[in-house]
């Protein structure tokens, strides 16, 4: 029981700060406006479990592939904070603009709206590099 809560303790709040389930909501919102709830319902759901399948991937075979490219632990680290810092500045800097083409690339998807469950819905707005690093680095650790 005591690895279990040391493990929800750390694996929780490091991809809850990540995947930043308000802002996606806001997206998800935003980008979803247009269709009925029955529609929504089902599109959340494809969500969830796709993003459920890319977080699951990266924690169970993210060692593998860093062991395989030769990657250390600490390079991916650096270079998934990297990622995350250099977004973040982006959005401080010019918010509206990133919001604004988020919003335009997943409305401009043509066909069924499932089409968007995967794309942009999961990668790379719910699941991005920055939470599928943060999954990597504690898959790798355990």
């Amino acid at each position: 029981m005591n690895l279990a809560l040391t493990t929800f303790l750390l694996a929780f709040p490091a991809l809850f700060s990540i995947v930043n389930p308000p802002g996606a909501a806001f997206i998800f919102n935003e980008v979803t406006a247009h269709l009925g709830r029955a529609e929504r319902v089902v599109l959340s759901r494809r969500v969830a479990v796709y993003s459920l399948a890319v977080m699951l991937g990266a924690l169970w075979g993210g060692a593998y592939v860093l062991e395989f490219f030769g990657i250390s632990l600490s390079a991916l680290r650096i270079a998934g904070g990297s990622v995350v810092a250099v977004r973040a500045f982006d959005l401080l800097n010019a918010p509206e603009r990133q919001e604004a083409r988020k919003t335009e690339q997943a409305e401009s998807g043509e066909g069924p709206v499932e089409d968007m469950a995967f794309f942009p819905l999961t990668l790379p707005f719910t699941t991005g590099p920055g939470t599928i690093a943060v999954a990597v680095a504690l898959g790798a650790e355990r």
